[in-house]
């Protein structure tokens, strides 16, 4: 049977996040229907869109920080920046260091693309200004501005802890509680998860060091079972399979206390409390790992039993009103006791909804990625004004993503014969018509010639041929 490649193709287009919008429509039933339901809106199909989308804001920035090595790396003394006009006038070679912000209008599209975005950069490279996280506010900005941040290493797990404005008194790092074959029950810091253990792994392990359940590959939604221990925690379960590292001192960690400087702190306070509990409450130590041969790799299989901030299994002995009883037992140094301290980082990706964009001033920006077109003009005003304003360092580039369907051969081919079809048979009334903006001034326009034949004289074109009185 015969099948009409215009109505084959009805349905092919723009993929942007959650919406289709179709490059060219004409009557009749189609097979691709089925296939745009089917697979287009599902969660398979987002996550590419998702990825394809971070996979390009991170080859622009990487390849826009290499551009400004080669001109001679970033000037930082902030005596330099000029305005674009002045820019351009002297033929000044842009050496501001490259700040780029993501922004969009969907928290839940921002986080998606997110996710991607730190599988390429450093969490120290991004800043994050999004819904839930307005007491952060400043704190992040200030990372992104200047480069640096505050805050307390542990004296007790070596974990980094945040300045954000709120007086730092326990260590937020999580701590991770595991239990061995030989009836140990101790702490890990989750720099020493080696990996997650497959279940045909788990299978092929000795009957007598086999502990706990396999994981299933499956539930960590394609990371590697070696990122377990960075992973998000909603893929953690009790019970999972897990090899550590246990040499103690560890490369990436600060030396245990011994035990008699636990003992100093109360320790034998909270061994007490946590057998009283079945090792179900919230007390344990840092402890010396069992057995464990000084500077030698070993590879220990355990059983995840909990986790939780390393504050919460030291706490501090206090009157706990709503149990009626006395709770913690750690009486060693906490964040009170150190001093803060200013660490330096490089940090060049703001990651920022809606929802807190309103009144920032980003006039040191040099790049703006939106995740989704911004139809509305004065919509669009007011997100880039946030770069475009009084104090503007330097042009700054803008651009939206656009998500194509990517086609094979065969159908790159047809959809050709098609295109030429349409331009010889398909009625104006019936061409597809979309609005179009002018990138100077954000007006509306019906088509995309109009909006081009207006920025020719539009007031804000620099490069116009508009006429000031």
């Amino acid at each position: 049977k015969d099948i009409d490649p215009p109505s084959i193709l009805r349905n092919l287009g723009i993929m942007h996040r959650r919406h289709v919008h179709h490059a060219f429509d004409v009557g009749g039933s189609t097979l691709f229907d089925a296939l745009v339901s089917e697979y287009l809106h599902t969660d398979n199909f987002q996550m590419k869109v998702d990825e394809a989308q971070a996979n390009f804001i991170a080859n622009e920035i990487k390849k826009e920080r290499l551009e400004l090595e080669n001109r001679g790396g970033a000037l930082l003394d902030g005596v330099t920046a000029l305005t674009a006009a002045t820019d351009l006038a002297k033929n000044f070679v842009d050496r501001r260091p490259i700040k780029a912000v993501v922004y969009s209008n969907s928290h839940n599209n921002l986080l998606d693309v997110a996710e991607y975005l730190y599988g390429s950069f450093d969490s120290e490279n991004i800043a994050e200004m999004m819904e839930g996280k307005i007491e952060h506010m400043s704190y992040e900005l200030g990372r992104f501005r200047n480069n640096y941040k505050e805050g307390k290493n542990c004296p007790i797990c070596g974990g980094w802890n945040d300045y954000t404005g709120k007086k730092l008194t326990s260590c937020s790092n999580g701590l991770v509680e595991v239990s061995d074959k030989d009836g140990n029950t101790y702490l890990v810091e989750k720099e020493r998860i080696v990996r997650a253990v497959s279940e045909v792994e788990f299978n092929s392990l000795d009957a007598r060091i086999a502990f706990g359940n396999p994981v299933d590959i499956d539930r960590l939604e394609g990371a590697p079972l070696t990122k377990y221990g960075p992973s998000p925690t909603k893929y953690w379960r009790v019970g999972d399979c897990l090899l550590i590292d246990a040499r103690d001192p560890h490369p990436l960690l600060q030396k245990r206390w011994s035990e008699e400087k636990w003992a100093a702190y109360g320790s034998a306070t909270c061994v007490e409390l946590a057998e009283s509990d079945g090792f179900e409450g919230r007390d344990n130590y840092l402890g010396e790992l069992p057995n464990h041969p000084d500077g030698d790799v070993r590879e220990v299989v355990v059983k995840l039993r909990k986790w939780q901030p390393c504050g919460r299994f030291h706490s501090r002995p206090r009157w706990d009103m709503r149990r009626k009883q006395n709770v913690g037992w750690y009486t060693g140094p906490t964040l009170e006791d150190v001093e803060m301290l200013t660490q330096k980082e490089d940090t060049f990706l703001l990651l920022l909804d809606a929802s807190l964009s309103h009144g920032l001033d980003l006039s040191f920006v040099t790049h703006m990625y939106l995740l989704e077109p911004i139809d509305d003009a004065a919509h669009m005003e007011q997100v880039t004004s946030r770069a475009h304003r009084l104090g503007c360092t330097g042009p700054v580039t803008i651009e939206t993503i656009h998500t194509w369907h990517q086609l094979d051969t065969n159908a790159k081919h047809v959809a050709k014969q098609v295109a030429s079809t349409l331009e010889d048979e398909t009625d104006e009334s019936k061409k597809r018509t979309s609005t179009a903006i002018c990138d100077h001034c954000y007006r509306s326009f019906a088509n995309l010639g109009l909006a081009k034949e207006h920025e020719l004289t539009c007031d804000r074109n620099p490069n116009g041929n508009a006429i000031v009185d």
